[in-house]
């Protein structure tokens, strides 16, 4: 498997590359392994997928710690670049510190560090949300690149503040402050491209309700985040399943009805088999004489 390291180069290969980045949102192990399976190049480490997996609203409830937890679980089981949600560093510069070193350790190939205030509020929901000043969120990009020990580990700059003139300048500041990528916080082709412009880096951002990937990339997105969606795709097999079992008080038929059902269950049911093979063989503690 190849080491932290080498993925962060990676990412930065396929960044550098002429193909837009997926990175479907993943909250657990074996999620991130079905991207892996599926052949995609990378996972997002969502807050909101975070937050929602959990039962909560994406509003900054979750510690810095519980979202260590997370990555470090995803990092430890595939072989692909994590992108890593940070929300606002979860405090100020000292906060940001501290946030960068334990996302580093947990094996991030890039965070995004976002500029609203400490709790964050979740604006994508129609909320309002306050924001820290520009030079705030520049000392915030400055002490998070300094921080990192290792130069290929991205730092994406998220600025969302409403005014567009203002989160156009912020987000060009904080790439001469050093930030490696910017957040596409825009809508429409037009605004995209004109953000990703202002940056003149990498552009990250939640592919667009209705937008294809190559169009998103002909916007001037170099990577997209999926979150959600996974999620939500499996809820919903999964109430049909519940359904199925209420109504015939069982589920094999329904199950064996799903596509894909003949390489989810040994994907499913092996999970860890090959590892826990090799450990037992190597290590199996045969009595010695």
């Amino acid at each position: 498997m190849a080491t932290v390291k080498e993925l962060r180069v990676q990412l930065k290969g396929l960044l550098a590359g002429g193909e837009i980045v997926a990175a479907p949102g993943c909250s657990d192990p074996i999620t991130a392994r079905l991207v892996e399976l599926a052949g995609l190049p990378a996972i997002h480490a969502s807050g909101s997928v975070a937050h929602r997996t959990s039962g909560y609203s994406d509003a900054g409830i979750l510690t810095m710690s519980e979202m260590i937890d997370r990555i470090t679980a995803i990092v430890d089981r595939v072989a692909l670049p994590v992108i890593a949600d940070a929300d606002t560093g979860f405090g100020g510069a000292v906060n940001v510190v501290r946030t960068v070193k334990e996302y580093e350790r947990a094996g991030a190939a890039a965070i995004h560090i976002e500029d609203q205030l400490t709790p964050k509020r979740p604006t994508h929901m129609g909320y309002s949300g306050s924001f820290v000043s520009r030079q705030e969120m520049v000392d915030k990009i400055r002490a998070a690149v300094d921080t990192r020990e290792d130069d290929n580990l991205v730092i994406i700059a998220r600025c969302d503040v409403d005014d567009w003139d203002e989160k156009l300048e912020r987000s060009a500041a904080c790439v001469e402050a050093g930030a490696d990528g910017v957040w596409l916080s825009a809508r429409g082709a037009d605004k995209i491209r004109e953000l990703a412009d202002a940056g003149g880096r990498p552009g990250f951002g939640v592919l667009p309700r209705g937008m294809t990937l190559g169009e998103y990339q002909d916007a001037g997105a170099s990577c997209a985040v999926i979150p959600g969606a996974l999620q939500t795709a499996a809820l919903c097999t999964q109430l049909a399943l519940l359904e199925e079992l209420k109504q015939s008080g069982r589920v094999d038929d329904y199950l064996d009805s799903l596509p894909h059902i003949k390489e989810m269950r040994p994907f499913y049911n092996q999970q860890g088999k090959e590892e826990l093979e090799h450990i037992e063989a190597t290590y199996g503690g045969v009595p010695q004489d």
